[in-house]
C-alpha cells in the first residue's frame, strides 16, 4: 500500500467515523490476504462507496472509473494516476476504442498480485436494489485468467453496501464481504463458450449481490419495506432473532468524545440483525405482490394513512408506541429550563461560529442534483469546507490579536467541539417539545389517540396475519425441498420457522395516491 493510499485512507476512516452514526462489516476474514482480487459491489452510493469500501480492507483498491472523473480538476487527474485508478470510457465519450489500453492496465494489475475494484451495475443504482449487471467485470476476471491458462488464481469477491439512509448525516451504513469466487472454476467452460462463461460467472455475482445487498425486486415497494420495519420491526424482531445485539464500542476514542457532543452516542445495535428483518419483510412483500397486489396496495395506503395522521397531530410512532410518562412534568420542566439556559451560551457560539460553512455545505448539497451523489457532496464539500473556515478563523485571529498562539490553539479547538455540542443542545430541546407535545396530547385528546392506537394495532394484527401465512407456504415449500431441521435460510440469516464510480462495459415508481380523510373526523 503506498504513503499517499495509507495517508488518504487514515483521512478517510476518521472522516467517515463523524459522517456516520455506525459503520460495520461482516465477512472481511473472507478477503484473501495476497493475490489478485478483484472486489465487485454494487453501487447505491456514487463516489461515497469507493471511500467507504476502501476503509474495510488493508488491500489497496485500483478502481475502474468513468474517464470523465479524470477532467474535474489537474488535482483528481494526478491523484487518481498516483493511486492507479484505471479510467473507463463510455459510448458517448467517442473513445471505446481506448478501452483496449484501460483492460491492458487491469489485465497486468491482476497478473501482479494487485487488486482493482469494480461496480458491476454500471451506474449507480436505486436505493435497496440491485440493478441487472453488466459483463465487464466477468469479462475481465475470465480474460485474466485465459492469458495465464487459467492457472493465476484470480478470485472475483462479491461486496454488499448496504446504507440506512444513503442521503442523511448520522446513519449508518453495513458491509457485507462474500464468499470470493474462484475464476479458475469457469476454465473448462470458458475453453468450449467464451461468450457462456461469461454470463454464468455475471448470473453468480448478481445472485451473491443480491443476497449480500438489499435487493427489493418492486421499486415501488421500497418505502413499504421501510415502513413496515418501522412499525412491526420491534415485535418482528422479537420472533425472529429475540433480543438485538448490542455492539461493544471499540472505535477511537475522539470518537466516542464526538458522539457524545452530538447526541450520538446511543447503544449500537447489530446492523445485521436489520439487514436481516428488512431482508425478510422485503422477501415477504415480493411474495404478496406477486399472489396478491390488491392487498399490498391496501396496506400502503393504510400505512400511508396511518402516517399522515400521526403527522397531523405531530406524533411520532416510537411515542405512540411506547406511551408517554405523565409524572414527573414539573422536576423535568425545571431540569430542562436550566439546561437550555445555562448552557445556551455554548450551544450560541457553536451555532455562530460554524454556521458559514455548514451554510456552505447546505448549499453544495441543494445544488446537487444526483440523488445518488447527494451523500458524498455533503461529505466530501464539509471534510474541505470546515478546516478551511477554521483555518481562515484562525488566521483572522492570529493578525488581529497579538499573535497568542495558545489563544489561537484553544479557539480553534473550541469551534468543533462547539459545533457538535449545538447539535446534542438543539436535538434536546426539540426532544423536550415532542415531550410536551405528546403529554398534551395524551391528556386531552384521547380520542385521537384511541383512533391511532386503533389504526397501529390493526396494521400489526395484518403484519401478523400475513406472517404465519408466510411461514405456512414457506415450510411447504421448504418441506418439499426436503430442508433437514426445519430450518429456513434467508441467505444472510437462519430463521427458525416456529418463530415468525466503476462503468466498465430508474426510475422509482410512484406510489398510488391516497389522500386520507382527516384525523378529526375519524376520532369523533
Amino acid at each position: 500500500m503506498s504513503r499517499l493510499y495509507r495517508s488518504l485512507r487514515v483521512v478517510a476512516r476518521w472522516s467517515l467515523g463523524i459522517y456516520f452514526f455506525d459503520i460495520q462489516a461482516s465477512g472481511q476474514e473472507e478477503i484473501p490476504e495476497e493475490g489478485p482480487l478483484i472486489f465487485a459491489a454494487n453501487h447505491p452510493n456514487s463516489l461515497m462507496d469507493t471511500v467507504v469500501l476502501g476503509t474495510q480492507t488493508e488491500r489497496q483498491i485500483q478502481y475502474m472509473a468513468r474517464e470523465g472523473l479524470f477532467h474535474k480538476s489537474p488535482i483528481v487527474k494526478a491523484l487518481f494516476n498516483h493511486i492507479g485508478v484505471i479510467p473507463i470510457y463510455r459510448p458517448d465519450d467517442g473513445q471505446m476504442e481506448r478501452n483496449v489500453y484501460s483492460f491492458e492496465m487491469a489485465y497486468e494489475a491482476l497478473e501482479e498480485g494487485s487488486c482493482i475494484g469494480i461496480f458491476p451495475e454500471g451506474t449507480n443504482s436505486p436505493d435497496r436494489q440491485v440493478r441487472k449487471l453488466k459483463t465487464g467485470t466477468a469479462r475481465i476476471a475470465l480474460a485474466t485468467e485465459a492469458r495465464n491458462d487459467f492457472e493465476l488464481g484470480l478470485k472475483v469477491q462479491p461486496v454488499g453496501l448496504n446504507f440506512e439512509d444513503r442521503d442523511r448525516f448520522l446513519s449508518s451504513v453495513l458491509i457485507r464481504f462474500g464468499e470470493p469466487i474462484d475464476v479458475r472454476e469457469y476454465g473448462e467452460l470458458y475453453a468450449r463458450d467464451e461468450r457462456e462463461a461469461v454470463q454464468a460467472l455475471t448470473d453468480r455475482l448478481e445472485e451473491d449481490l443480491k443476497s449480500l445487498a438489499m435487493h427489493i425486486e418492486d421499486s415501488r415497494n421500497r418505502q413499504l419495506v421501510i415502513d413496515i420495519h418501522d412499525i412491526y420491526g420491534n415485535e418482528l424482531a422479537r420472533d425472529l432473532i429475540g433480543d438485538l445485539n448490542l455492539n461493544l464500542d471499540l472505535r477511537p476514542l475522539t470518537h466516542k468524545l464526538i458522539d457524545r457532543a452530538r447526541a450520538a452516542d446511543g447503544p449500537r445495535p447489530d446492523l445485521e440483525d436489520r439487514f436481516t428483518l428488512e431482508r425478510y419483510i422485503a422477501q415477504a412483500v415480493d411474495y404478496y405482490q406477486k399472489k396478491d397486489p390488491g392487498m399490498v396496495a391496501r396496506v400502503r395506503m393504510d400505512i400511508r394513512r396511518y402516517r399522515d395522521h400521526l403527522a397531523q397531530v405531530r406524533l411520532r410512532h416510537q411515542m405512540l408506541e411506547e406511551g408517554v410518562e405523565l409524572t414527573g412534568r414539573r422536576r423535568e420542566a425545571l431540569k430542562m429550563t436550566i439546561y437550555a439556559l445555562g448552557l445556551g451560551p455554548v450551544a450560541v457560539w457553536g451555532a455562530i461560529n460554524n454556521a458559514i460553512p455548514y451554510s456552505a455545505v447546505r448549499f453544495v448539497v441543494r445544488r446537487t442534483e444526483d440523488e445518488a451523489v447527494v451523500a458524498f457532496a455533503g461529505f466530501l464539500s464539509g471534510l474541505l469546507g470546515f478546516p478551511l473556515f477554521y483555518f481562515l478563523q484562525g488566521w483572522a485571529l492570529w493578525t488581529l490579536t497579538d499573535h497568542s498562539l495558545v489563544g489561537v490553539i484553544i479557539y480553534l479547538v473550541s469551534l468543533p467541539i462547539a459545533g457538535f455540542f449545538f447539535l446534542r443542545w438543539w436535538r434536546q430541546i426539540l426532544a423536550y417539545r415532542d415531550r410536551i407535545l405528546s403529554r398534551t396530547l395524551f391528556r386531552t385528546e384521547k380520542n385521537l389517540l384511541d383512533t391511532l392506537n386503533r389504526e397501529r394495532l390493526s396494521l400489526i394484527e395484518t403484519f401478523e396475519e400475513l406472517k404465519e401465512e408466510y411461514f405456512e407456504q414457506w415450510k411447504r415449500q421448504i418441506q418439499d425441498q426436503h430442508a433437514p431441521n426445519g430450518i429456513l435460510s434467508t441467505g444472510s440469516a437462519e430463521l427458525p420457522t416456529e418463530t415468525a464510480i466503476v462503468d466498465v462495459d430508474a426510475d422509482e415508481g410512484d406510489d398510488e395516491d391516497d389522500s386520507p380523510s382527516q384525523l378529526e373526523q375519524t376520532a369523533n
